[in-house]
């Protein structure tokens, strides 16, 4: 790592710390960005089968990584375009169906896996003579002085084999210094940024499930009291019968399909799915991850700001994490280019506030209407049941709200 000054220094290189530099790269090649990340060196592996950890991606996201250069290499691999989502109650008849053609476009997003993307976004940071990709950086401490921002990592001093002295780890200076290091953000800690927290007592259980009948470019959703499962359409690998399942259950029900052998586990997720797809006839591994919601109550701090997870996390019951963290990566990067035709530093506090108004705002609203859709769907009394089945047959029924609603969702 050069220890001359750097523009922009982003810890944390996932999906949303990738396309930050990306971005901030592409926006201003005269600038020197690195991209610090604690885990060891790796290039990204893509599996000959699908992975189930993936991103519903949308519109919105789609046209940033076709500004940053990495949509193609993301569309040469595996994407899958849906057409259609449908969503119905567990408990009741009340449904309702978006399809593309009630806006007039010619998909509503895209499914990738989320290696994928991480491939496509690093591969094309390496054709980027501005950028610095730094693994094994474990930020352990910092200080801030003459407006830079000097960031020591963790580990101990090495000997110089040629003259035998000792060098002490390298300290990365920046003049600003962006957060994207997730959900457990050592940035935000860092700051003394204190989050609030919310547990869900629900477990998401992802796996891919290969169906008897195609998944008709369509994502699925239903309804369950014990939380939602979410059937996601996969295609690149010459069939239309694969889908990445998200399962959020309950904390109880979960561990005990986690018990479950392939096929027994199979046979639970058919019946939960109400057989849309007919025969569940394999299922892969299964992964689980606890569901909590984080939100920081600020987003920034002198001379740094956070962005992704590392400002706020929710419940995947709409796929839109990662989206929500693309939207912040875009209005930040917006926010200096503001700065900087103003001759404006891009640390100013000014520019931060911009970007921190911009986007906490947005991000809680999300934030609530996923809890209340948690909690209006986990509720059992018949109140409730009939509120909510009354409610989904009334969007179904209203083209004009269904359009209102598909925009919202496809940040378009």
């Amino acid at each position: 790592m050069n220890r001359h000054r750097l523009d922009f220094a982003i810890v944390g290189a996932g999906m949303v710390g990738m396309a930050q530099a990306a971005l901030l790269a592409v926006r201003h090649p005269g600038m020197r960005l690195a991209l610090l990340e604690a885990s060891p060196e790796t290039t990204p592996q893509l599996s000959p089968q699908y992975e189930p950890r993936v991103v519903a991606l949308t519109q919105a996201s789609r046209e940033l990584l076709e500004e940053v250069g990495a949509w193609d290499d993301i569309a040469s691999r595996r994407a899958c375009p849906y057409v259609e989502m449908r969503v119905w109650d567990a408990d009741g008849t009340g449904s309702v169906s978006f399809n593309s053609r009630d806006v007039q476009l010619p998909n509503l997003g895209h499914i990738v896996e989320n290696n994928v993307i991480v491939a496509a976004l690093r591969a094309r940071l390496e054709t980027l003579p501005n950028v610095e990709l730094v693994n094994g950086f474990r930020l352990e401490s910092w200080w801030r002085d003459c407006g830079l921002w000097h960031l020591q990592p963790r580990g101990e001093d090495r000997l110089n084999e040629e003259d035998g002295l000792r060098e002490q780890p390298e300290v990365v200076r920046t003049r600003l210094l962006i957060g994207a290091d997730g959900a457990r953000s050592k940035v935000r800690d860092l700051l003394h940024i204190r989050s609030q927290d919310t547990d869900y007592h629900q477990t998401a259980l992802v796996c891919v499930a290969r169906s008897e009948k195609s998944h008709r470019h369509t994502a699925w959703q239903r309804f369950l009291q014990t939380g939602p499962l979410a059937f996601l359409p996969l295609a690149g690998l010459g069939d239309d019968n694969h889908c990445a399942v998200v399962w959020s259950a309950d904390e109880a029900l979960a561990q005990e399909l986690l018990m479950l052998d392939d096929q027994a586990f199979a046979l639970n997720l058919e019946k939960a799915f109400e057989s849309r797809l007919g025969k569940v006839e394999s299922v892969s591994e299964r992964f689980s991850f606890p569901l909590r919601a984080r939100h920081a109550e600020r987003y920034r701090g002198p001379g740094a700001v956070l962005v992704g997870d590392a400002a706020h996390s929710i419940h995947p019951l709409a796929g839109q994490g990662v989206n929500l963290g693309l939207q912040d990566v875009r209005v930040l990067a917006d926010e200096i280019d503001r700065a900087m035709a103003r001759g404006l530093e891009p640390s100013h506090s000014s520019v931060l506030a911009r970007y921190e108004r911009r986007r906490r705002g947005d991000n809680a609203a999300t934030m609530k209407a996923m809890s209340a859709f948690k909690s209006l769907f986990g509720a059992g009394d018949v109140h409730w049941r009939w509120l909510r089945n009354t409610g989904l047959s009334m969007v179904d029924a209203s083209p004009m709200l269904k359009k209102r609603i598909i925009m919202r969702a496809m940040a378009v």
